[in-house]
């Protein structure tokens, strides 16, 4: 490096610039014979460069990808096999939307939705905050009912919902049903979707509170020959039942999780509601007992104050088909 012809205040700015310190280590592999004693300097000094640098960097990653995660939503598509199904059923699943709009009235939402073409669409809860305002309220109902000129809609509460009701009333399931939505709350329904015929069920239960369950409905939503599906919020309902072998449904449905909110390349996602740092069941499909299939929807929020990141907003596709031999 050319330093002795450098005129002084432009040799001790030069320290300042990475590209000297590169210069000079080269020059010693190459040339000197200075040895570690001489070069260490410049090493210490890029990594003070590169430190900074790099939490730079991973603080604009971050802040790209949680802008991104606001307003780009994303298809993931899921396929299970059911025992008993007579016809292809495909079916979109949303949740965790937390009064979030994605375009004037939820207008890229409902595209997005309807480019699906759905049989069906599963609503699995968490739609509001449980301090929803009036407003918020009007443009839920507002959603369900477009929703609803795509395809019939099945809405079964979380436990935003469900908490919001504690404070206000029912009345929220009944302005749900008035939109033409069928509201599962603990109760089953059998009907034909895109030609075949199911057992749709909406289940909630806080496995943070104590509950004393009968199981009537959990034994009798697949008991007979018409396949059962579950609208679950929270699949630690499922997971940490230690009385799940009483389930007679095939397929379980669920968000909650966020998707981990954070997901870290590699690892997956970073926190989930009740199942904390790191979870296992933060998004995807899972095989529950060996005979139980478990999709969870990352959903389409972020969780409170917490923004999605390397997490784009889901639109979860899942297409039941027949199981071969049933």
């Amino acid at each position: 490096f050319p330093a002795p012809f450098m005129y002084e205040p432009v040799y001790y700015a030069s320290f300042l610039f990475p590209v000297r310190h590169f210069v000079e280590i080269s020059q010693n592999l190459l040339y000197g014979d200075y040895g570690f004693a001489y070069t260490w300097q410049n090493v210490a000094a890029l990594l003070l460069f590169a430190l900074p640098a790099l939490l730079l960097a991973l603080v604009l990653t971050v802040g790209i990808s949680a802008a991104v995660c606001r307003v780009s939503l994303k298809t993931t598509e899921y396929t299970a096999a059911v025992r008993g199904l007579t016809a292809p059923l495909r079916t979109v699943v949303l949740s965790d939307l937390h009064s979030r709009e994605y375009g004037k009235d939820n207008a890229a939402l409902l595209a997005r939705v309807a480019q699906q073409q759905p049989d069906a669409i599963f609503c699995v809860g968490d739609f509001i905050d449980s301090d929803a305002a009036p407003e918020q309220l009007q443009r839920l109902y507002q959603l369900l009912r477009r929703l609803g000129e795509i395809a019939p809609v099945f809405f079964s509460p979380g436990n935003h919902e469900i908490t919001y009701m504690e404070s206000h009333g029912s009345e929220l399931l009944d302005a749900v049903a008035a939109t033409g939505a069928t509201v599962l709350y603990d109760r089953w329904v059998q009907t034909t979707l895109g030609g075949a015929a199911v057992r749709s069920c909406g289940h909630f239960r806080d496995i943070n509170r104590s509950a004393k369950l009968d199981y009537a409905m959990e034994e009798t939503i697949g008991a007979a020959d018409v396949p059962g599906i579950v609208l679950l919020h929270m699949p630690e309902s499922l997971l940490l039942d230690d009385a799940r072998e009483r389930w007679t449904g095939q397929v379980f449905l669920s968000g909650h999780t966020h998707g981990g909110v954070i997901r870290i390349p590699l690892i997956g996602g970073l926190v989930a509601p009740t199942q904390g740092l790191f979870p296992k069941y933060d998004q995807g499909k899972f095989t529950v007992d060996g005979r139980m299939t478990l999709i969870i929807t990352s959903g389409l929020a972020g969780y409170a104050c917490v923004p999605r990141v390397c997490n784009r907003p889901e639109v979860c596709v899942v297409d039941l088909i027949p199981e071969e031999g049933s």
